[in-house]
């Protein structure tokens, strides 16, 4: 799965980067600005940052204090990075069941530059948060299973 969100990491990132530049040379070269390619860099970001944030929780490189954490012993290391992980998916939960209520909401409203539902643009959070959730789960089931062979991490 890290592979597909890679793959999706590069070519929204490609998108976004020539959109910008896009609308860089229409600002300053032609005084003209368009609302549609700010805006699509902005939503682009956005989901990014949601695909990577699954990507981070998988490598453990989300904020954390290393100082601490490296003190414990890797049995309880193993034991902290599970019951931390826990209460995100819980956090996780709480903001699917939101971003849901926010897809619907959305399907209302038309973004002013593209012009498209926001719905489209909104559904970058439920889906980064499944992704997350399940990426949680795959993180915990690790962790147990190296609990279980005797604290030895990989």
């Amino acid at each position: 799965m890290e592979k597909i969100e890679k793959a999706l990491l590069c070519i929204s990132v490609a998108v976004m980067l020539v959109v910008m530049i896009y609308q860089v040379i229409l600002r300053y070269v032609f005084a003209h600005a368009t609302a549609w390619s700010e805006e699509l860099a902005r939503y682009l970001f956005i989901f990014q940052v949601m695909l990577a944030s699954a990507i981070g929780i998988r490598r453990n490189s989300h904020l954390q204090i290393d100082a601490l954490i490296h003190l414990l012993k890797p049995r309880w290391r193993m034991l902290s990075t599970v019951i931390s992980t826990l209460i995100g998916v819980v956090f996780l939960c709480f903001l699917l069941v939101y971003s849901i209520d926010l897809v619907k909401t959305g399907a209302n409203n038309l973004s002013v530059g593209l012009g498209v539902p926001m719905s489209i643009p909104y559904l970058c959070l439920p889906i980064g948060t499944v992704l997350m959730i399940l990426t949680s789960v795959e993180v915990i089931f690790k962790q147990v299973r190296d609990f279980r062979k005797g604290g030895k991490e990989e």
